[in-house]
C-alpha cells in the first residue's frame, strides 16, 4: 500500500507558484509565437486550429516539431485553464493572457479585494493552474 506522500510528494508552494508566474509571463508568450496560436482573446477554451508546414527542406522537421509542440502547450494551457475555478480562472486570464494584461492593482480593484487577499487568490490561481496543466509538471516539490 502507498502512502500519500509517496503518490503525492509535498509540494513547494512559494516556489511552485514563482515557476507557474515565469512559466506564464515568459515561456507561454514564446510558445504562441511558435505555435501562431494567440490566446490573448480566449473567450472560449477551444482551440482547434493546427499550425500550417511550410515547404519541407533544411531543418524543417525540427521546425515543424516545434511548432507542433508549441501548439500542444497553448491547447494544454487552455484546457488547464478550463479546470480551475472561475476566480482562478478570470485572474489568470487577466492578469497574464488577456490581451490588455491587467495590472495587479487594477485587478485587486475590480475583483473587490485588499491585497494580501487578493495574493492568496493569484497564489491559488497559480497552484490550480499547476496541477491541471499536463504537458509539463510545474509543481515544485519540497525535498
Amino acid at each position: 500500500m502507498y502512502k500519500m506522500d509517496e503518490l503525492f510528494p509535498q509540494v513547494d508552494e512559494k516556489k511552485t507558484v514563482a515557476k507557474v508566474k515565469h512559466f506564464l509571463k515568459h515561456s507561454l508568450p514564446k510558445m504562441q509565437r511558435y505555435s501562431h496560436k494567440d490566446i490573448s482573446g480566449i473567450k472560449s477554451p477551444i482551440i482547434t486550429d493546427m499550425p500550417k508546414g511550410g515547404s519541407v527542406g533544411n531543418g524543417a522537421e525540427e521546425t515543424i516539431t516545434q511548432r507542433v509542440y508549441a501548439g500542444q502547450i497553448i491547447n494544454s494551457v487552455v484546457a488547464a485553464l478550463k479546470s480551475c475555478d472561475v476566480v482562478s480562472r478570470k485572474l489568470l486570464v487577466d492578469v497574464y493572457i488577456g490581451e490588455s494584461k491587467t495590472p495587479d492593482y487594477l485587478e485587486m480593484e475590480a475583483l473587490g479585494y485588499e491585497k494580501t487577499r487578493y495574493q492568496f487568490y493569484k497564489n491559488r490561481a497559480c497552484l490550480q493552474f499547476a496541477d491541471s496543466f499536463m504537458i509539463e509538471d510545474l509543481h515544485v516539490f519540497k525535498k
